[in-house]
């Protein structure tokens, strides 16, 4: 008993670091590694010491810094970190879930749902259980020594300080070097892969639940910094609904860099769309995107036109549509292939999970970035969402370059493709036109998730492309970029339930029309026709007419 009480506070946090570390993952670490029992690789044997390794490291490295605070402080933030670790591990475990930004805002904002599932009898037992021997190492321990006392103690400064950078060194190094060898692995099997370090974060105790809680605390000052800036248009206009759009879908497909010259439902020589040009609830247009890249255009596409300045960086000026249409009472999701965080913290969803997240689900397990993983994102989303007057949001990595990583090798139909940095014209065509086969699939896959609902569907890429030879790219300013970079496919697709409304029924024969005459549209254009094609009007100008689609000619509004 005198050796426990006499434990240093560094050799307490390298005992909680490996109960944590390794005892509350050892679930992530058989799902990970199972294939280790029977047989295995060099590297898959040296990924699995290196993450072992990595998450106890990590775990000894944010229990030092917790030190800092003195010994009360680390008493009270340790037990902190071990009981939130336990709660973690038997949701993980029961529940086969990643704790992920969705989970921490459920428990921040007391969801019901959530709270039903993870508290009870079980629950306590387990706390009980598991947490038991951490908690006596923490407080009937001496704890002679904390970080900051060895700093402060002199002939001691510099060891303390070095070990802690070291253990920063051991946990980055080997994960950056993994990460590296993967890449290079890429390049050779033409298969894009999440990041190795971003899966490994978000798959393992308390790594997982610390970076969510770090994302939720940027949104919320995010959040409570702009508000005030943002003009709002929830709050400064009336939006009048439809009768029935209580039980309505809405799901929003963000392509990225397809060009609408390159879809054979819009005129493209090749049958790029074999799938969708099948679909007779589906229009296309040929539209302008607002911008060149990617993070330039999801500012400007999503808000009232003259939403964003007119400068170089396209600084916000109000809420996009898909925080107004929380405001309107939908509830929202959304699902990414892609890493842009800030756009997603300002669409302003219930819960968000983007790449790294979605991959480190023990259904995609080893799978590369594959925008068909949305589709199963989607089916979980419309599931726990019964009732409707619910938005998802797909952010699709699309024809993205390298573009042969876009498609898997069924969809290799225009060969010889590209498939490194220096190719020839027509490669580069022929494997930009495969991931556009396949973004084709993709679609018409999450349209079939719809068809028994009552819901509106709409897709739009987020910019072009150049594509020619050592000049596969986008993202020129928009004053001197070329046409193709702002040529961008939009479509709007309907379900059969939601077209038995007459006024539904009215606004897509409309739109259908429009298709006919070749009609343009405009990124710019969304957020009113957005809500006009859902049957919102706007008394005092919460709508431009001019820019919503699916606006009764002016002939009709007179009468």
């Amino acid at each position: 008993m005198n050796r426990v009480k006499t434990l240093s506070q560094q050799n307490i946090s390298l005992l909680l670091a490996i109960y944590i570390g390794i005892f509350l993952n050892v679930s992530v670490f058989q799902r990970r590694f199972a294939a280790l029992v029977n047989h295995f690789t060099s590297t898959e044997l040296i990924q699995a010491v290196t993450e072992v390794c990595a998450i106890v490291l990590f775990t000894f490295f944010v229990l030092r810094l917790i030190s800092l605070g003195g010994k009360l402080f680390f008493r009270i933030i340790a037990t902190l970190l071990v009981l939130i670790s336990v709660a973690a591990s038997y949701y993980m475990v029961m529940f086969n879930v990643v704790i992920g930004y969705g989970i921490v805002v459920s428990v921040m904002t007391t969801d019901i749902d959530l709270s039903k599932e993870i508290i009870g009898w079980h629950l306590f037992i387990w706390m009980a259980l598991v947490s038991a021997v951490p908690l006596f190492l923490i407080w009937k321990n001496h704890l002679r020594l904390t970080l900051m006392e060895q700093i402060k103690t002199p002939g001691q400064r510099a060891l303390p300080l070095i070990v802690l950078l070291a253990t920063a060194l051991l946990v980055w190094l080997p994960l950056r070097y993994l990460d590296h060898e993967q890449s290079v692995n890429e390049k050779k099997t033409n298969i894009d892969l999440p990041s190795y370090g971003g899966v490994v974060a978000h798959s393992y105790l308390p790594s997982n639940w610390l970076a969510a809680l770090g994302l939720y605390a940027y949104t919320q000052v995010d959040e409570s910094r702009d508000a005030g800036n943002y003009f709002d248009p929830a709050k400064e206009f009336t939006y009048v609904p439809p009768a029935d759009i209580d039980d309505t879908y809405v799901v929003f497909i963000i392509g990225e860099t397809t060009r609408w010259d390159h879809l054979g439902i819009l005129g493209y020589e090749r049958d790029t769309t074999p799938r969708l040009s099948k679909e007779k609830n589906l229009v296309a247009f040929r539209g302008t995107s607002c911008d060149t890249a990617t993070k330039l255009s999801l500012r400007c596409m999503f808000v009232r036109e003259g939403g964003t300045a007119d400068n170089p960086q396209r600084t916000l000026k109000e809420q996009n549509i898909f925080a107004v249409m929380k405001s309107l009472g939908f509830t929202s999701e959304l699902f990414a292939m892609q890493s842009e965080l800030w756009f997603y913290n300002n669409a302003d969803t219930n819960n968000f999970s983007f790449r790294e997240i979605i991959a480190s689900e023990k259904r995609n397990d080893g799978k590369p970035v594959d925008d068909m993983l949305l589709v199963n994102e989607l089916q979980e989303s419309l599931r726990t969402h019964p009732k409707g007057k619910h938005l998802v949001i797909l952010h699709t990595k699309g024809s993205h370059y390298l573009y042969s990583q876009r498609y898997p090798r069924s969809y290799a139909r225009y060969t010889p493709e590209c498939k490194s940095n220096t190719c020839t014209k027509d490669e580069l065509i022929n494997a930009f036109d495969n991931s556009v086969l396949y973004t084709d699939t993709f679609i018409d896959n999450v349209i079939d998730q719809l068809r028994d609902k009552k819901a509106l569907l709409f897709y739009a890429s987020d910019h072009g492309e150049s594509i020619d030879e050592n000049s596969h790219l986008h993202g020129t300013p928009r004053e001197m970029a070329p046409p193709e970079q702002f040529r961008v496919p939009m479509m709007v697709w309907a379900s059969d339930s939601f077209l038995e409304q007459p006024d539904h029924k009215r606004a897509f024969e409309q739109l259908q029309a429009q298709q006919r005459v070749g009609a343009k549209k405009r990124h710019v254009e969304l957020f009113d026709s957005i809500l006009g094609c859902l049957g919102y009007t706007s008394p005092d100008g919460g709508i431009n007419p001019a820019n919503n689609w699916c606006a009764k000619p002016q002939a009709e509004q007179k009468l």
